[in-house]
């Protein structure tokens, strides 16, 4: 794990990308000194904030204090919150908005919000005007920890999520860990599957220090989430600057995202499953089927696993109201449309251990669908 001072209370974390490098500032409070921070990398003082209307109220404030604070203007755009607002017709409606602005190359926009808001914002940077810079400031766990760092924008389709989208990097990051305090508690434990995520991928001391740490992270000590969020940002930053497009080692950080995808797109992209908790619910049958090939040493591995999960108050299978009818064959379908498949085959994110994760695309076919199964009808370990 990155080494930390016991008093430090805030945290930078470089993405390594040559001329398109950029920080991710974490800390508690940042969200009021916003405007100070970014306006070094403001093209002219114009800003467009992007938010949802469930950040609008406790965030969008002080954030406008401190861009005003720094002399920076600004015109808001907010919209619905939910996965549902990742659309084509967002897209297509919020670029005529900002077009209206009269914006130029020179214009930045700032993503507020979680993960729908960052993908959205940063898929319609992209593309505007052949593209645009734009400033993360994510205000969900999930979003601080993943989903903001890395490049990747997007919106949803008919025949999965994220299928539209474009690598596009932030030009800065900035992670308030006290704008996790108006989070709903469902909302913090699915965020905590994706820092779980990277104990499974290759840390199992982290993994082990979440185990330990779970109830305080959990009811929001600061100090300990400005240190998971680093932790989770350091690892991510390592692989997306050794790996950008996802053409070999990034495609690690989506471990249990094969089968989550594949639920969250029956569940149709709704508030029955957030998108953390079809990760959880994906770490515990990727571990499962791990078990089932033989690439562990034993269920124990799974077992450390999923009682994290359960520890944190995460599903490992799928709730009984509403998913028992799901049928099995039709999750593997789903797969097989997953914007990570090549050559007609799945990729999937299996492991030999906690911390051990690596990539195949050979998974036994009657494996899968014993995994998938057990999911569907709430019996996984």
């Amino acid at each position: 794990m990155m080494k930390i001072d016991a008093n430090q209370t805030r945290f930078d974390v470089r993405v390594g990308l040559g001329a398109r490098s950029y920080d991710i500032v974490i800390e508690a409070g940042i969200m009021s000194r916003a405007g100070v921070l970014m306006k070094p990398l403001l093209h002219r003082p114009f800003v467009v904030v992007i938010t949802d209307r469930n950040v609008a109220g406790p965030h969008l404030p002080p954030l406008l204090a401190g861009l005003k604070a720094a002399g920076i203007d600004h015109h808001t755009i907010t919209l619905p919150a939910g996965e549902a607002t990742k659309s084509y017709a967002r897209v297509q409606s919020l670029c005529e908005q900002i077009l209206a602005l009269g914006i130029d190359r020179s214009t930045t926009l700032i993503a507020l919000g979680g993960g729908v808001i960052g993908d959205l914002a940063g898929f319609v940077a992209a593309i505007l005007l052949r593209g645009i810079d734009f400033i993360q400031i994510p205000t969900t766990l999930l979003s601080q920890v993943d989903s903001a760092v890395g490049g990747k924008t997007g919106i949803n389709s008919a025949h999965g999520k994220n299928l539209i989208g474009a690598f596009h990097q932030p030009r800065l990051v900035l992670a308030d860990v006290a704008s996790l305090e108006t989070l709903p508690d469902r909302e913090m434990r699915a965020g905590f599957a994706e820092v779980i995520k990277y104990g499974a991928i290759n840390n199992r001391a982290f993994f082990d220090w979440l185990a330990e740490n779970a109830t305080a992270l959990l009811n929001g000590d600061r100090g300990l989430l400005c240190r998971a969020v680093a932790f989770c940002c350091d690892a991510k930053a390592a692989i997306v600057s050794a790996d950008e497009t996802e053409h070999g080692q990034r495609a690690l950080l989506n471990l249990g995202h094969t089968f989550a995808h594949a639920l969250e797109r029956e569940a149709g992209y709704g508030d029955a499953l957030l998108h953390g908790e079809a990760v959880a619910i994906g770490l515990a049958m990727a571990f499962e089927l791990s078990t089932k090939m033989g690439l562990t040493d034993g269920p124990e591995q799974r077992d450390a696993l999923i009682a994290l999960l359960r520890t944190s108050g995460l599903p490992v299978n799928l709730p009984d109201q509403g998913f028992s009818d799901w049928d099995a064959d039709r999750l593997i379908a789903h797969m097989s449309k997953d914007k990570k498949v090549q050559a007609g085959r799945a990729t999937f994110i299996l492991a030999r251990s906690v911390g051990a994760a690596f990539i195949t695309r050979d998974v036994p076919p009657d494996l899968l669908r014993e995994t998938v199964q057990a999911a569907v009808s709430g019996t996984l370990r």
